[in-house]
């Protein structure tokens, strides 16, 4: 409660405004002390003697940058700390919002929050499956997580809490600018500080985006079967024979079906990279890499044509398909030879995709 340290004639003489501001000011203050009291519970039950016991790459893989996180928002806390013992009915916070978000100081926090979050879903991932197969890690989670500091909470549920303090932030500063007075100085910085909380927030946003990505590559490189591919004596075989997708980055991946004349149906795993597109097939757990030899009828002739199943980015072109909503002409412009795929999405979005 912020009136508790008040004198009832301060709290009775403040504008409903005023004290919605402090209510606000109290949850800012709140619950960045519970916060890094997370963070210290999660370095002193978990990370040190996770180290302690041995446990050192499950402890870079859950805590990349423990100490930091720490460090950061502990300082943020002390800065909260002194301002209500010299401000009991806290006038300003805008400075102690810059010295977070903006300047040298935000860029090394949106820097750690990234590496903080970023793997984090494999992390987890990862800590699930120890948990289950390595009896000495279970009982000493089972343990730690029995400590009276975790609130019968699960580590699992303790390491998430840094990305939702990172959500959390731009609708406590929404809130404060409500309250705060238009026009001053103290508005300047709160509204400058609620757009870096939300750049700060897309930003590692995006990190962990592109980590998803990328280790989603590893998963279909791993199970690439590229046999067939490697077997052929095409020119794109030649050029990309030692073709890996984690050097790339990707875009995009979803399922397609290739339509050809007179044949049936190929069932194609797209995959989108920035310089690349990789027609793929799945054949059990595996993703099959291979050319398609299609035969048309032109003339009365049958000729045959082999679909190359990399295209580069460079020689495509897309056009839709007059009569189905659903389809797309992929146009290969390759100098090894023109290709045309006729592609179709299993909905509307996954063709504008």
């Amino acid at each position: 409660d912020w009136t508790r340290n008040l004198d009832p004639d301060v709290v009775d003489k403040m504008t409903p405004k005023e004290k919605q501001r402090q209510e606000v000011v109290n949850e800012l203050f709140h619950t960045e002390r519970s916060h890094v009291r997370n963070l210290k519970v999660l370095d002193r039950v978990f990370y040190r003697p996770l180290l302690d016991n041995g446990f050192s790459d499950l402890v870079n893989l859950l805590f990349p940058n423990l100490p930091d996180m720490l460090e950061i928002h502990g300082r943020f806390n002390t800065l909260m700390k002194a301002r209500k013992r010299d401000q009991p009915a806290v006038e300003t916070v805008g400075d102690i919002l810059v010295a977070m978000f903006d300047g040298p100081n935000g860029e090394a926090f949106q820097q750690a929050a990234a590496t903080f979050c970023k793997y984090q879903s494999v992390a987890l991932e990862s800590l699930r499956d120890r948990r289950k197969k390595d009896s000495k890690l279970q009982a000493f989670l089972a343990e730690a997580e029995g400590n009276p500091v975790c609130r019968r909470l699960q580590l699992k549920d303790i390491i998430p809490t840094a990305m939702q303090r990172l959500t959390k932030y731009p609708l406590l500063l929404e809130s404060l600018a409500k309250y705060t007075q238009p026009r001053s100085e103290e508005m300047t910085l709160v509204r400058r500080c609620l757009e870096r909380s939300r750049e700060i927030l897309n930003k590692v946003n995006q990190a962990i985006k592109e980590a998803e990505n990328y280790n989603r590559l590893v998963d279909i490189q791993r199970r690439l079967d590229k046999s067939a591919f490697e077997k052929s004596d095409h020119a794109i075989a030649n050029e990309l024979k030692n073709f890996e997708l984690t050097k790339h980055r990707l875009i995009y991946e979803g399922a397609l079906t290739w339509r050809t004349k007179g044949q049936k149906n190929v069932d194609l795993h797209v995959v989108l990279l920035e310089e690349y597109i990789l027609l793929l097939q799945k054949q059990d757990d595996k993703y099959v890499l291979k050319f398609h030899s299609i035969n048309y009828l032109n003339s009365k002739e049958e000729s045959k044509c082999t679909h190359s199943p990399i295209i580069k980015i460079a020689t495509v072109l897309v056009r839709p398909v007059a009569t189905d909503k659903l389809a797309l002409y992929l146009v290969n412009t390759s100098p090894t030879g023109a290709q045309i795929y006729d592609l179709v999405a299993v909905s509307i979005a996954e063709r504008k995709a």
